[in-house]
């Protein structure tokens, strides 16, 4: 029994030997591909023109080119490859400035199509000149207030970190308000109180969550201990307007109801080439020179201005007879510097972004589009 049991054990241990070599022989077999499919170059002489060696320099190819695209911003402005911008948003960091923006990859279709506008782009520059495209943020979360597209970022600086409100949509096209923060403008979390839903129970608002419905293209302000954000929503009677909320803290807000209203009747829509008249759109509220400055797109007929402005003592009441044309071919104007009474404004023009110049100080101010090197130069402090 001894000389049998240790018969027994001798024959395991050599079997268990037997699987451990095997077992290592498998894994050396398997270690050259496995390099290889984790970069390595495969074993073995080669001219440079393998498969391997092409699909690798096609990608970096491409992937420089993705990041680091040629942008001529005097003659078209900026753009990402294999898209278009529309509503954005700016903010600095690092000594660069930051754009988020609606990515449009298609063209002839409408941003309310399944899969367009899912996202948001994210790019840099240190000079306006040079530019570098980072990762997409804020990616749609499915089964939420949010599934199907978001737009319309602002972002505003605000001690130690960014704060960014955002439009989401759901599958019915309900349009709702959200907030989220970052500290270095490449991880942003929503809040936990999202949507902020602004129009939910306000009397004025024609709004609901199953089918589609305006409250979006939020637009945040710091003045006087709070926070102001005007956005787009429809009224009960049927007319486009531009309302207004307030908050000291970010989590109660107040409402102020429509500080500009459309026509209630006479909206066309159209499959493409846009609407004779629409809704007020990408707008953005600033308190300067004493008084407080409204640029929209504008429910104004046959007109072939895309920005207009309207200056009011108060926040929330401006007058649309008293509009007049800030930016000719330019929507969704952003100020990315100011110097003064004067500012570098960006606006989208074709879906591309592009920069002008505006002094404040006038009384009917309106941006003029930058077409020389040395004037976007002046704008630079690197």
């Amino acid at each position: 029994m001894e000389d049998q049991s240790h018969t027994q054990i001798a024959t395991f241990t050599s079997r268990r030997q037997f699987l451990v070599q095997a077992g290592v022989a498998v894994l050396a077999a398997a270690a050259a591909p496995a390099a290889a499919i984790a970069g390595n170059p495969p074993p073995g002489p080669t001219d440079g023109t393998t498969i391997m060696d092409f699909e690798r320099k096609l990608k970096r190819m491409r992937f420089e080119h993705y990041r680091h695209p040629p942008v001529d911003i005097l003659k078209e402005g900026f753009r990402p490859v294999g898209g278009k911008i529309a509503d954005f948003a700016t903010a600095r960091q690092g000594g660069r400035d930051h754009f988020f923006y609606i990515e449009r990859r298609l063209q002839e279709g409408t941003p309310f199509y399944p899969g367009h506008e899912i996202y948001f782009g994210h790019a840099s520059t240190a000079d306006f000149f040079a530019w570098e495209v980072h990762d997409p943020v804020m990616l749609v979360r499915p089964g939420t207030w949010e599934e199907a597209h978001v737009w319309a970022p602002c972002i505003l600086a605000e001690k130690a970190q960014f704060i960014m409100a955002y439009t989401g949509l759901n599958r019915h096209l309900s349009q709702d308000i959200g907030l989220a923060s970052s500290r270095d403008l490449f991880e942003w979390k929503r809040w936990p109180g999202n949507p902020l839903s602004p129009c939910r129970n306000a009397p004025w608002a024609a709004w609901w969550d199953d089918d589609i419905a305006s409250c979006r293209d939020p637009h945040l302000l710091r003045h006087d201990g709070r926070v102001w954000m005007v956005y787009t929503a429809n009224t009960r009677e049927g007319a486009a307007c531009l309302a207004l909320a307030s908050s000291r803290d970010f989590k109660r807000w107040k409402d102020h109801g429509p500080i500009i209203t459309g026509p209630t009747a006479g909206y066309e829509p159209s499959l493409t080439g846009g609407h004779l008249q629409g809704s007020f759109e990408s707008a953005n509220l600033s308190f300067r020179e004493g008084r407080w400055l409204l640029l929209t797109k504008a429910p104004i007929r046959n007109a072939a201005v895309r920005t207009w402005a309207a200056v009011s003592e108060r926040p929330d009441k401006f007058d649309l007879e008293q509009m007049w044309p800030f930016w000719k071919d330019a929507i969704g104007v952003e100020v990315v510097r100011n110097q003064g009474t004067r500012s570098l404004v960006a606006g989208m023009v074709g879906g591309y972004l592009r920069f002008a110049e505006v002094d404040w100080a006038e009384t009917r101010p309106s941006a003029r589009e930058i077409k020389d090197r040395e004037t976007l130069r002046g704008w630079n402090p690197v």
